[in-house]
């Protein structure tokens, strides 16, 4: 059987690191829990993928 090599290339917006932060602190703050789904929404699109 063949193998196949394939490299991702995942890149991070410089924003989704201090959006992550602050959600954890108002989180913590606050005791309450964030909506994972807005969450994931918001993140995906700080993030881009190229093969």
């Amino acid at each position: 059987m063949a193998k196949v090599a394939m490299t991702l290339t995942v890149k991070v917006a410089w924003w989704v690191r201090p959006y992550l932060y602050g959600l954890v602190l108002m989180s913590r703050l606050t005791g309450l829990e964030p909506d994972l789904d807005k969450v994931e929404a918001v993140v995906l699109k700080g993030l881009r993928v190229r093969p």
